[in-house]
């Protein structure tokens, strides 16, 4: 396996259907090098700890062979 990219991101607040909400989703690559810990990747913010983060949840790894199917979907 190689790594082709690593994100990390800082809280970000959007409107979402009309009201504020502060999110980590935005991720952006990162050329330093991180630190995954048990539960978390150091400098990356998870809000929804119900949901993400956390023992078995620290990183979320995919794929890259879908790539060009969802970037048509969500263009960057």
């Amino acid at each position: 396996m190689k790594i082709i990219s690593t994100n990390i991101s800082e809280p970000k607040t959007i409107k979402w259907r009309g009201n504020p909400v502060t999110t980590g989703i935005f991720k952006n690559p990162t050329l330093a090098p991180i630190f995954l810990g048990k539960e978390t990747v150091k400098n990356d913010e998870v809000l929804d700890r119900k949901h993400h983060g956390g023992i078995f949840k620290a990183c979320y790894l995919f794929s890259s062979d879908p790539y060009d199917y969802w970037k048509t979907y969500i263009p960057i």
